[in-house]
């Protein structure tokens, strides 16, 4: 049977509003988050605009502190390590579950292929930010096929999480751009239909780079732009 895709709520729509500012750097932070300013600019009531943030703070996206109010969430080195590490244990299951299911489909691979170019494109153009997104969206197309709903539910918020750790650290250097290389590699093991060797790859690349964002936060690097407290 078909699926039908109905549009967005109200409340999904906004919360969708909100998490863009959110990952785009529009909103820092520690910002606080004011429901009578956000229903204004969104043109949604603040009933609305208080779910949305709920549903943000299930996301990790927003923190409320009682008797203050919603802010955008700060993401601290312990938070960064928790991240990765799941991560790590997740998503190469999900790559796995892809191949076992024989689920990607030539789309896929095509979309893969691209995606691998197009950061090769960036690491030589030093553009950070767009690298970082195509990056994200490499690890989002790997992983979509799994079959496992709340997998995927799980993965898509880490990665939204680790989008907005990367795009809002004040420190943006060329060295730190993700590179093609090892996205090719985890392009290679996929199309070689070797399921642990896949899963392996994908592995080594997200504890590879998560090892080192923790590096650089430990030695003082990384610091996250934030709202003025």
């Amino acid at each position: 049977m078909k699926q039908v895709h109905r549009p967005p709520t109200l409340v999904e729509a906004a919360a969708e509003s909100i998490r863009h500012e959110i990952l785009r750097g529009g909103l820092l932070p520690g910002q606080s988050l004011h429901e009578v300013e956000l229903s204004k600019t969104l043109n949604v009531s603040r009933g609305s605009v208080r779910e949305a943030l709920r549903l943000l703070q299930q996301q990790g996206l927003v923190e409320v502190i009682p008797y203050r109010g919603a802010f955008v969430a700060r993401l601290s080195p312990q938070r960064v390590e928790e991240i990765y590490t799941l991560r790590c244990l997740l998503e190469p299951y999900a790559v796995r579950l892809c191949m076992q299911r024989g689920a990607y489909t030539e789309e896929d691979l095509a979309e893969m292929k691209s995606l691998v170019a197009r950061l090769g494109e960036l690491e030589k153009s030093g553009d950070y930010s767009e690298a970082i997104e195509t990056d994200m969206r490499f690890h989002h197309v790997i992983s979509r096929r799994c079959g496992h709903n709340l997998l995927l539910e799980v993965l898509n918020h880490l990665q939204s999480l680790t989008l907005m750790f990367i795009l809002n650290t004040k420190l943006y250097r060329s060295d730190l751009v993700p590179d093609d290389v090892s996205h090719q590699s985890i392009y290679d093991g996929i199309i070689s239909g070797d399921a642990a060797l896949a899963e392996e790859i994908v592995r080594k690349h997200i504890t590879d780079a998560g090892t080192s964002l923790m590096k650089r936060m430990q030695e003082g690097e990384w610091e996250m732009q934030a709202a003025p407290a």
